[in-house]
């Protein structure tokens, strides 16, 4: 049984996203934010750090992402859907956004390969990341939840005797 999600949960959700985001784009802001200055509107303060129009373009993506992981997720918009399937559109969504936002806000060259490669390596890795560390959480609660029915079932086989 999933619990009602509050507009707390889904505000941690947005907070997560974003600090994670904002923390990698700082790390690649000192690694290659000199070099990427001239052609990124991410790097435009080259390695002294993010504009305050990218933390809020990337507040915005956090906003969506958590809206999409609502609308994937969830049983309240899509009734029938395989968890496969729910992935793989909210991936595609993902991608989809991101290219909008290279194109609209300038993020990087969209017609330099590199460019495109830099970024599926960087969120292939930050996927590979969050889907280990949903299994983990997964296979932790699960132990968890079959601890207590173990309890619950030797409290019962007391009861009864």
């Amino acid at each position: 049984m999933e619990e009602k999600k509050t507009l707390f949960d889904y505000m941690g959700q947005i907070f997560i996203t974003f600090g994670f985001s904002i923390l990698t784009l700082n790390v690649f802001c000192v690694l290659v934010g000199e070099e990427a200055q001239e052609v990124s509107t991410i790097y435009s303060m080259g390695k002294e750090g993010l504009s305050v129009s990218t933390m809020m373009q990337f507040f915005g993506v956090a906003v969506c992402i958590t809206g999409l992981r609502a609308l994937f997720f969830t049983d309240k918009v899509i009734k029938r859907m395989s968890v496969v399937a729910r992935s793989a559109c909210m991936l595609t969504s993902i991608v989809a956004m991101v290219v909008l936002c290279a194109v609209v806000f300038g993020w990087f060259p969209v017609t330099m390969w590199q460019s495109w490669a830099g970024f599926f390596i960087t969120f292939g890795l930050c996927f590979v990341g969050s889907v280990c560390l949903m299994t983990i959480k997964e296979k932790t609660e699960n132990r968890k939840m079959e601890e207590a029915l173990q309890k619950l079932k030797m409290q019962e086989t007391k009861a009864g005797k």
